[in-house]
């Protein structure tokens, strides 16, 4: 039993952090209480920014891939020089940058965090396999109620 002034707690059932016993709502997770007891439903999360993170990574592993094959084309073949060379090197470095940045949109997507940035990696996956991409960016946006900015 607890003295008269000591004030209870209890674990968050959404975050597991320990909270004030009369609290309505989290302080550290957001969950809201007050739903939970008036018997609104929870929001059920779809697999919708899971697939659409997959896809976006796929289509990103493409652009990583022909990023490489650029740098590795305009060094092995032409070596470094200002000419043709450089600017498939160049062309490779941006694409493999491209590449990586679509890379963690489709992590973000999974992760179902900072919508802009999976948005964002949504659509320069693109310019990898487009389809993929494409699909990958319409079923992050569709989701976009899921993410926890």
């Amino acid at each position: 039993m607890q003295s008269s002034g000591a004030q209870s707690t209890r674990n968050c059932v959404s975050c597991g952090r320990s909270i004030a016993w009369d609290a309505n709502v989290c302080p550290f997770c957001g969950y809201d209480y007050r739903g939970a007891m008036a018997g609104a439903p929870q929001k059920k999360e779809s697999a919708m920014p899971v697939i659409g993170g997959i896809l976006i990574i796929l289509a990103s592993l493409i652009e990583l891939a022909g990023g490489g094959i650029l740098i590795a084309g305009g060094t092995a073949f032409f070596g470094l020089s200002l000419g043709s060379s450089g600017i498939l090197v160049a062309c490779g470095v941006v694409l493999a940058i491209v590449g990586i940045v679509a890379l963690l949109g489709g992590i973000f997507s999974i992760q179902r965090k900072h919508f802009g940035l999976a948005i964002l990696g949504g659509i320069l996956s693109l310019g990898g396999f487009f389809i993929l991409g494409l699909i990958g960016l319409i079923l992050v946006a569709v989701a976009r109620d899921e993410f926890h900015d």
